[in-house]
């Protein structure tokens, strides 16, 4: 559905059928296709962990496993004070008879697994809040966020909704396209909740692509990303 003026790139590591697949499109488009491929990843890549508000690197291309930022971000994914709770629990443990002991030690378990499991619910759209501010802070967006599921997809990029991305010349540039891919559908269609909520996303620089999406909004989202 892309405009014939549209060159296309693809990038993949895992296409077994390079040749088969890059014919489809040269016919499809009427254009040339030309298949470029190595025995090695071009671009080499890192890996870090998004922990206690920071990136810590695990990996580098190939020069191996990075063990102290893989123990940094452990340490920082442990909830505060938990060293101290057990510590504490461990106190407590040696006050009072055998049966004491034991309900102490069981009590303080229960209560260091609610708290965690409180913090986890309540911290992960702070986490996605704090990782895509420290992304947008360092220069590192156009940022691209992959989910396994659709639901997913929807349910983080609801997490962002207070932030805005885009400047304001960006959000009236953005405004205006979508108004215009707007007028095009018919009012029963415009005032979809899909659209709204796109249309809303979108013009604060956050976008959604999945299947789930009309064909309508996924050029929107690709013109966006080019803005």
């Amino acid at each position: 559905m892309l405009p014939d003026y549209v060159n296309l790139i693809f990038l993949s590591a895992t296409t077994p059928n390079t040749i088969e697949f890059s014919d489809w499109i040269g016919r499809t488009k009427r254009k040339p296709v030309h298949v470029i491929r190595t025995n090695y990843r071009p671009v080499p890549l890192s890996h870090h962990l998004w922990a206690g508000l920071k990136l810590h690197k695990i990996m580098e291309g190939k020069s191996g496993f990075v063990d102290k930022g893989y123990s940094d971000a452990a340490k920082a994914l442990l909830p505060r004070g938990s060293a101290k709770d057990g510590d504490k629990s461990g106190a407590g443990a040696k006050v009072g008879s055998g049966g004491a002991k034991q309900s102490s030690s069981a009590s303080q378990r229960v209560k260091r697994g609610s708290r965690y499991s409180a913090w986890q619910q309540q911290g992960n759209k702070g986490q996605w809040m704090s990782l895509v501010k420290y992304l947008d802070r360092e220069a590192l967006t156009p940022t691209v966020i992959f989910s396994f599921s659709k639901r997913k997809c929807e349910e983080i990029a609801n997490m962002l909704r207070s932030l805005t991305l885009n400047t304001a010349s960006e959000r009236n540039a953005v405004h205006m396209f979508a108004a215009q891919t707007i007028a095009r559908l018919s009012p029963n269609d415009a005032s979809l909740p899909q659209v709204l909520q796109t249309c809303d996303m979108v013009t604060r620089g956050i976008g959604i692509h999945h299947g789930g999406l009309l064909p309508i909004l996924k050029v929107r989202s690709r013109h966006v990303e080019a803005i």
